[in-house]
């Protein structure tokens, strides 16, 4: 296969002597929640630790928010109405898609703001970057193969930025407006498709290796990555114009805006599964992490500017037991993690001292929040002395 020069500095990674237990990051862990026989969809996760998801089954599903341990229901059951693909942004605005299952043509677009609901416009999977500005895929016809459009709303209008015959899916938007996608052709056989970006009102062709490129993702960095079929099988990545292998045998990435990345590797060893994995650079290079070693199935997630990461796991394939997992950092009282509980992180702590009783949206003073029960309070100021060290 095609091996290009890493723009870190290092040549293409394989993960053939990576294989083996489970290597987390050092100051972080996994919990669970979730966990139940109903369907659990894929997580999105902001820079304050909140996440959102979709459970229970189809036409039954529901949006829920994880924030801090304290899960929030946000919709109602609609009878014969999914909801499908939540998003947050770091001002706690989320949105989703609406509409009957079977009926792609009645998928809404809905923005929860402040407590409302709002309907954005017409359309499915949607992206929200800071400002509230999102991208979407909206539904055209069914010939040979879904056609399928992208949309791009400016906060005020939405502007069609294609108008085509091919399936354009999986809009993604960084806080520039840059939007990514993957456009396929499915009326031949195999199929074949390529990777855009919409930059400035351009829309370019990013430069592939492999004819079936799929599931592009953009950071604020203007990085895009993708995973690629054959020959490659392995995950792209483009930045400044070049396109090289970054890691091979992997797929689905996830990126956040310092670079790192949240990966899938299919695993024959462990009873056919798939784990999850971490790209994570460092003043060293760049360094991979195995997240999981088990015979379920860990599946798409999300990652965020903190490294951590959510995904969804299920037992197997056709098997709804399942939830998500959260790698989080573990709290010592270290609010920047810089390996120390010193003065700086005396005087943090006082401005996140909320007092007894949950808070809702303690976003970067959740690290202080030692015991992990919502507040920033003695309690937790007991835990901080215990482990303070001066230095």
């Amino acid at each position: 296969m095609r091996c290009g020069f890493m723009i870190v500095g290092v040549s293409c990674l394989t993960l053939g002597s990576a294989l083996g237990q489970v290597n987390l990051p050092e100051g972080f862990e996994i919990v669970e929640f979730a966990v139940n026989d109903k369907i659990t969809w894929v997580p999105a996760i902001n820079n304050c630790g909140e996440i959102v998801y979709v459970k229970d089954n189809n036409e039954d599903t529901r949006v829920y928010l994880y924030d801090n341990g304290k899960i929030t229901r946000l919709t109602n059951f609609d009878p014969g109405r999914g909801v499908f693909g939540p998003v947050i942004n770091d001002a706690g605005v989320v949105v989703w898609s609406c509409g009957f299952i079977q009926q792609p043509k009645t998928w809404k677009i809905i923005m929860l703001r402040n407590g409302e609901q709002t309907i954005v416009g017409t359309g499915d999977v949607p992206s929200i970057n800071s400002f509230g500005h999102m991208a979407w895929q909206l539904f055209r016809r069914f010939t040979c193969h879904p056609e399928v459009d992208i949309v791009f709303f400016d906060g005020k209008s939405a502007i069609e930025l294609t108008d085509n015959r091919f399936n354009d899916q999986s809009a993604e938007i960084n806080d520039d407006d840059w939007i990514t996608w993957g456009e396929s052709d499915g009326c031949v056989s195999p199929w074949v498709g390529d990777v855009r970006l919409y930059v400035d009102g351009e829309v370019l062709v990013l430069p592939s290796g492999s004819m079936q490129p799929a599931g592009p993702v953009i950071n604020n960095l203007a990085q895009v990555a993708w995973s690629s079929g054959p020959p490659i099988d392995g995950i792209e990545f483009w930045e400044n114009g070049e396109t090289v292998v970054l890691i091979e045998e992997a797929s689905n990435p996830r990126l956040n805006n310092l670079g790192d990345m949240y990966f899938l590797r299919f695993h024959p060893e462990n009873n056919r599964s798939w784990d999850s994995w971490l790209y994570r650079l460092s003043d060293g290079g760049p360094v991979i992490h195995r997240l999981t070693n088990d015979n379920v199935w860990n599946t798409d997630g999300d990652i965020n500017d903190w490294v951590e990461a959510a995904w969804r796991w299920k037992d197997g394939p056709g098997i709804n037991h399942g939830g998500l997992r959260f790698m989080r950092r573990v709290r010592t009282g270290d609010s920047e993690f810089d390996g120390d509980v010193d003065l700086i992180d005396y005087g943090a702590f006082a401005e996140c001292m909320t007092g007894p009783g949950r808070v809702d949206g303690l976003c970067d003073c959740r690290f202080l929040d030692i015991d992990h029960d919502g507040d920033v309070d003695l309690a937790d100021f007991v835990l901080f002395q215990n482990g303070f060290t001066g230095d």
